[in-house]
């Protein structure tokens, strides 16, 4: 691969593992090493589940252990997908891998960046997946309080859209991003999804982001636009009942 284009998919890389990438950087929530809070109730109805005499506002966040139970599996996604190294893997949790990545021309994304201490959730656990030979979908799970989680969400959801052209650099290359608001892929307030093109020297590639919290997870899906479309569902219907 030619080395413009293996920026622009590093660029891609970088969108895929997450909406907080571009603010703060992927592996910025639940570094190694620290404390991941744990769900409320010594009773949980299931390994991973809240309690079932907690109210939606003293939900407690999950441990990405358990958050893991409720991420996609190849066998969910069905034939042609394989799956990857992703980025909580312990090989690939490099928090500085994305020190060299800036974003300029957006005055939302470049606040958010200065604080995105404040848009850190409390566990986070991630999955990525191939198909084909050039197209792929991750997905990140976050979990925290559920009023955190929503004020987050819809916070990072209006940086994330509220330019529709900014740049990203990686070392010096420059890559034009659009950004497109797409429908909701579920309803409630708490749902959102949007188009970025990342456009460069290298040539352009196409994601789709959309997002959905219920109770005290939220899921991200970024991908391939149509493999999103496809099992954004399947995703939704994996996390654990308000």
């Amino acid at each position: 691969m030619p080395v413009k284009q293996r920026r622009i998919s590093r660029m891609a890389a970088a969108a895929a593992c997450g909406i907080l990438a571009l603010a703060a950087g992927c592996g910025s929530t639940t570094a190694a090493g620290k404390h991941e809070a744990k769900p409320i109730g010594s009773r949980a109805t299931a390994p991973g589940s809240p309690s079932s005499s907690a109210s939606p506002v003293d939900l407690k966040p999950f441990q990405g252990q358990q958050l893991r139970h409720y991420l996609l599996t190849a066998d969910d996604l069905g034939p042609g997908y394989t799956q990857t190294e992703t980025p909580d893997d312990k090989k690939a949790a490099d928090p500085h891998r994305y020190d060299d990545m800036g974003v300029s021309g957006c005055p939302a994304l470049e606040e958010l960046g200065k604080h995105s201490d404040e848009v850190q959730f409390a566990a986070k656990t991630s999955v990525g997946f191939t198909f084909g030979s050039d197209s792929t979908l991750g997905e990140e799970l976050h979990s925290d309080a559920p009023s955190k989680l929503a004020a987050g969400l819809r916070r990072l959801m209006h940086a994330q859209t509220s330019c529709p052209t900014y740049t990203m650099t990686s070392g010096s290359t420059p890559v034009t991003v659009t950004v497109r608001k797409d429908d909701a892929p579920s309803p409630g307030p708490d749902a959102y999804a949007y188009t970025t093109t990342l456009t460069g020297p290298g040539g352009s590639q196409v994601l789709k982001t959309a997002a959905v919290r219920r109770s005290n997870v939220m899921v991200m899906l970024v991908g391939a636009p149509a493999l999103v479309d496809q099992h954004i569902g399947a995703a939704i219907a994996k996390l654990p009942a308000s």
